[in-house]
């Protein structure tokens, strides 16, 4: 009885929660087909049926059936569930005018599963509900008349459900035992007595489901995507300084990031001089201001076309006066005062030295090496 009470007031409890649950964000249908082996006890009087076998009345037969349930995303699911047991025939006690009794068993009841949360494709679930059992008899003796009977059937369920998809299946099977609990009349064709018992029959049993109509339980992520027009990692929809040329380094805005490696003042993007040594100054492209605060133009050696000594090496003219823009060039060293260049890209030894002239502006001449001009002045 007290598993009985139990069973009733779980019942009560899905009907009263189950349009909240239903309503949950997600569900899927999950029909089920089974078979199994089923405990029945028929419920028969044995001095009135005159039984030689007690298993004649409590028996293992085989049975078949279908539950169709819905399974919410909270875990409960909401269903019915049918088996029909294949009770073997009764042997009638002699003298009757039909050799055996045919019996038909029937279950049907109203369930809730809890499915426990997994993330794989193993769930256990247990259940339970309230229904009916009917036993149909034909060929009762010694006539050979027939009589239906329905009691309150409770059944309690314990099982695993192996699926394929452990969020959103498709099919899976399952392994369950059922104690139908059968609240049962005993038949007594003499007596016809109606008193009942709570009678536990247990059911072993295994299935396909088949699953329908659900979907994950989850937000799937829409894939959007992300527009960055001028390719500097950062998107459209949050770049402040769109168009920025290929390469350029940005901010967490796409703004230009201003980086002046050297320190003096031009960023490296229009610096045409980089690694200016420090406290040198610099014109607008980052290339050394030459200051020329001497120049050879009225210095007796100049015109006189006399060697002149740079880095402990005699250099003589070479070639007319040249025109060169001051950030080509980048001082050496000195000769009476006057600024003696090279070329940037030059390397040592040096081949070729400039020396400025007052005017016009920008214009140097050329010394190269004596030793390799041999006196020559040009």
């Amino acid at each position: 009885m007290g598993r009985i009470a139990y069973g009733l007031v779980l019942s009560a409890a899905a009907l009263l929660i189950g349009p909240t649950v239903l309503s949950a964000q997600w569900g899927n249908w999950e029909l089920n087909v089974h078979g199994g082996v089923y405990q029945r006890d028929l419920g028969l009087s044995s001095d009135a049926f005159n039984l030689a076998d007690e298993d004649d009345d409590t028996d293992t037969d085989p049975l078949v059936g279908a539950r169709l349930l819905y399974n919410t995303s909270s875990g409960f699911s909401f269903g019915g569930n049918f088996d029909w047991v294949l009770v073997d025939q009764v042997p009638n006690p002699p003298g009757s005018e039909n050799e055996d009794m045919n019996v038909n068993l029937y279950l049907y009841s109203g369930e809730v599963h809890y499915t426990f949360p997994s993330q794989s494709g193993v769930k256990f679930f247990v259940g339970a509900g309230v229904g009916g059992a009917t036993r149909r008899f034909t060929d009762i003796p010694p006539s050979g008349g027939e009589s239906d009977f329905t009691d309150l059937l409770v059944p309690v369920v314990a099982g695993l459900k192996f699926v394929n998809d452990a969020f959103d299946p498709s099919w899976g099977f399952t392994i369950e035992g059922r104690d139908n609990i059968i609240w049962i009349d005993e038949f007594d064709i003499v007596e016809l007595d109606e008193d009942k018992k709570a009678t536990n029959t247990f059911a072993l049993q295994g299935g396909l489901s088949l699953f329908f109509g659900g979907g994950p339980d989850y937000d799937e992520e829409e894939f959007v995507q992300v527009m960055d027009s001028d390719g500097d990692g950062v998107p459209d929809d949050q770049d402040r300084c769109p168009n920025t040329p290929f390469g350029t380094r940005v901010d967490s805005f796409g703004c230009p990031v201003v980086v002046d490696s050297d320190g003096d003042g031009v960023p490296d993007d229009r610096d045409r001089c980089p690694n200016t040594p420090v406290g040198v100054a610099v014109d607008s492209d980052g290339c050394p201001i030459q200051v020329v605060t001497a120049c050879v133009d009225g210095r007796d050696w100049y015109r006189a076309d006399s060697p002149i000594t740079v880095e402990g090496r005699s250099w003589v003219k070479f070639g007319t006066p040249t025109t060169v823009s001051p950030e080509d060039l980048v001082q050496i060293g000195e000769f009476d005062d006057v600024p003696v260049f090279v070329r940037t890209d030059s390397r040592v030894p040096y081949r070729e030295v400039y020396l400025p002239l007052c005017a016009p502006a920008n214009t140097y001449q050329r010394y190269r090496p004596q030793q390799e001009i041999r006196g020559t002045t040009g």
